[in-house]
């Protein structure tokens, strides 16, 4: 394990100006350790922990002892949990164990991705849905093994055909048809091109890679059939995943999501609790309306990379999370591989704070090092980030910005 050797001031990369009274900073209610962008990787997340000293150093991925650290402060877990890591399922039993800490976990796009992925079989009538599962891609494969491996070995051997199996699973031959004419209301017309373009290759390439690992049709219609059941059945053993996610958490002055805010969510925030805005999101997802969802300003939450394309944050959004004394906005995301980055965007601080934590992802960037990091918001007014992959504690306080 790499502990940071030295302190350092954490300065905005960025120069634009800030215009924030002091005074009307607040900090956060308690404690507050972030983790973000896990992506199925357990060990790099128990090895975050105890970098926080939130578990014991004898802890394990199945047995972990919560230290007084972690009971006393608050765990904040900043999305996409799914894809791309080795272990989804040791990921998810080990986030469980933290439970009887305060632990808030934030919708990441891989974590709505799989919900709709799962509940896609449910609107395969729509063209807006209908594709969901598809679009998962390669990434959700390991999932899938994961899941047969461990609970379909002895089921009953499926019944359908291939050509069964691929119409509940797969959008119809005049699905892109259908497409382009629901989703109009919602996608400029280059989107939807790219979107039906992006789905032709997807397909392929997903029972491609199923078949690489030696599995049929059959087989991952079992796999896809049980996750559905782990998830999105009320007694399910992992139902809790998806009834706890949140779309936003606020304390003191910090705005935590995955990837950001725009300017029709910062407005809402601006008269709504975050309570109700949470709630809206659990009605859209029960209400089956994902795709609405996910190309909307709550989909910008969780998807943004403030690119042109992004729902913009301008000014104007920026004005009205001030109003709420709302002057930093903290996300994953947006990888950085220095440990975690300090930005000024129209007028906020954006604390980005992936650092490319997941064994897979780190071994195609030719990091030769394991991931660990956290960034941890204390009640005092200060923020330490702490990654492995920079050998220093990053520190910011909000009086530094009056320097």
């Amino acid at each position: 394990m790499i502990y940071a050797q030295s302190v350092e001031p954490w300065q905005p990369q960025s120069l634009s100006p800030i215009q924030v009274p002091l005074e009307n900073w607040l900090a956060p209610t308690q404690d507050s350790y972030f983790f973000t962008d896990l992506h199925a990787d357990a060990e790099a997340f128990l090895r975050s922990l105890k970098l926080s000293h939130l578990v014991t150093l004898d802890s394990t991925v199945s047995n972990i002892q919560l230290t007084t650290k972690a009971m006393s402060g608050r765990i904040i877990i900043g999305g996409d949990c799914f894809d791309k890591g080795p272990s989804n399922l040791q990921l998810l039993k080990l986030i469980h164990q933290l439970r009887p800490a305060d632990l808030v976990i934030l919708a990441g796009n891989h974590d709505i991705r799989l919900y709709a992925g799962l509940s896609a079989m449910d609107f395969m009538a729509d063209p807006c849905q209908a594709h969901f599962f598809v679009r998962m891609g390669r990434k959700v494969i390991k999932l899938f093994e994961e899941v047969y491996l461990t609970y379909c070995s002895n089921l009953a051997e499926v019944t359908l055909t291939d050509a069964e199996i691929r119409a509940k699973l797969f959008p119809g031959k005049d699905w892109s048809n259908r497409f382009r004419i629901d989703a109009k209301p919602f996608l400029s017309a280059k989107k939807i091109h790219k979107e039906c373009q992006q789905i032709a290759r997807k397909q392929q390439d997903f029972t491609q890679a199923w078949s690489e690992l030696g599995f049929n049709l059959k087989q991952l219609y079992q796999a896809v059939e049980q996750t559905r059941r782990l998830f999105m059945d009320a007694e399910g053993e992992f139902a809790w995943f998806f009834s706890s996610l949140d779309l936003l958490h606020v304390s003191g002055s910090y705005c935590f999501s995955h990837a950001g805010m725009d300017d029709e969510m910062a407005e809402k925030l601006s008269h709504q609790s975050v309570a109700d805005l949470n709630h809206q999101l659990h009605q859209h997802l029960q209400a089956g309306h994902i795709f609405q969802l996910y190309y909307s300003a709550f989909g910008n939450v969780f998807r943004t990379k403030y690119r042109e394309n992004d729902w913009p944050l301008t000014e104007h959004g920026a004005a009205h999370l001030k109003q709420r004394h709302l002057f930093a906005l903290v996300n994953g995301h947006r990888s950085h591989l220095g440990g975690q980055q300090l930005f000024f965007r129209q007028g906020l601080l954006h604390f980005e704070c992936d650092t490319l934590l997941n064994a897979n992802c780190r071994q195609k960037s030719n990091r030769q090092s394991l991931g660990e990091a956290v960034t941890i918001f204390y009640a005092d007014g200060m923020v330490s980030a702490l990654s492995g992959d920079y050998p220093a504690t990053k520190q910011f306080h909000p009086k530094d910005l009056g320097r």
